[in-house]
């Protein structure tokens, strides 16, 4: 063999030497580099200090009597402002004490009760809470035996009668003849001198619609009217006695507000059999001449 072929053969074993130890150093290598690769370990989650604070349970429209199932206690972040917030460690019996409060604010469920969303019944501002939205608040004088004997009471439902002397016309003959009629029907009685109660529960008609437990004899009731029929009780005030008469609570349903003869009285003129009534300033007048 010449000395070429034997320089040729001996670099060639030498190159295929040299290729299997570096196939072999790349397999080596793959698994510390896929070791170094592997995720770290997820940290542990940090735990909170928590405290209990009352929130609503349900959503509470605006207006609604507080009963114990629209509140309950929840978890809440011990770092995170709280000062008006009522807490169960400062106020074991915060949700008790909340039971018979009115909201003055919609709250929604989860949401944190404070002191100035929702108002307990003698407070300042109670009663324009209790007013349904568009309603008016309007105190009438009273008295035992115009008053159903007492026995009226917060948010039961009332006839409202004004009794008034009229000068009949009628042949010539000016003597004085005394009316009654029925000017308000089936408007609800908001509260009796300082007592209030709580509205019935929609849809229960056995619910217990006041609270009031005993008679009541006041000096002065406050009814929930529509504006133009507040201006309806102002007017009949001047005119006359007013009387209130207690409905039963299963005429609950009936149409609410001034009757036909109410409405008369507040807007003027009406014709029927007896001739012409003309109404002026709460004063009415009958003619037997007819209009014309």
């Amino acid at each position: 063999m010449s000395p070429v072929r034997l320089i040729i053969l001996l670099v060639a074993a030498g190159a295929a030497i040299a290729a299997v130890f570096l196939v072999r150093s790349v397999q080596t290598s793959a698994p510390a580099v896929a070791a170094v690769a592997a995720p770290a370990e997820a940290p542990k989650p940090v735990e909170i200090p928590t405290k209990q604070v009352l929130v609503a349970k349900e959503a509470i429209p605006v207006g609604k009597f507080v009963s114990a199932d629209d509140l309950r206690w929840q978890e809440w972040p011990a770092s995170a402002p709280a000062d008006a917030f009522i807490e169960k460690e400062k106020e074991p019996e915060g949700l008790e004490k909340m039971v018979g409060a009115v909201a003055r604010f919609d709250l929604v469920p989860g949401e944190p009760v404070t002191i100035s969303k929702l108002m307990h019944p003698g407070t300042a501002g109670f009663m324009a809470v209790m007013l349904t939205p568009g309603m008016r608040a309007v105190s009438v004088e009273i008295a035992a035996e115009v008053a159903a004997g007492g026995f009226i009471q917060p948010n039961d439902r009332v006839d409202v009668i004004v009794t008034r002397s009229i000068d009949n016309n009628s042949g010539g003959n000016n003597k004085m003849n005394i009316r009654s009629d029925i000017i308000l029907s089936n408007v609800r009685v908001l509260a009796i001198d300082a007592s209030y109660g709580a509205p019935p529960a929609e849809n229960d008609a056995e619910s217990p619609r006041s609270g009031q437990g005993q008679v009541i004899i006041g000096s002065r009731a406050t009814l929930e009217l529509t504006e133009r029929d507040a201006t309806l009780l102002s007017s009949a005030k001047k005119a006359g006695e007013i009387a209130l008469t207690l409905r039963s609570i299963a005429d609950m349903q009936s149409p609410q507000g001034a009757t036909s003869a109410g409405r008369v009285y507040r807007d003027g003129v009406s014709q029927d059999v007896e001739g012409v009534r003309v109404y002026r300033y709460g004063n009415e007048s009958v003619s037997s001449t007819p209009a014309g």
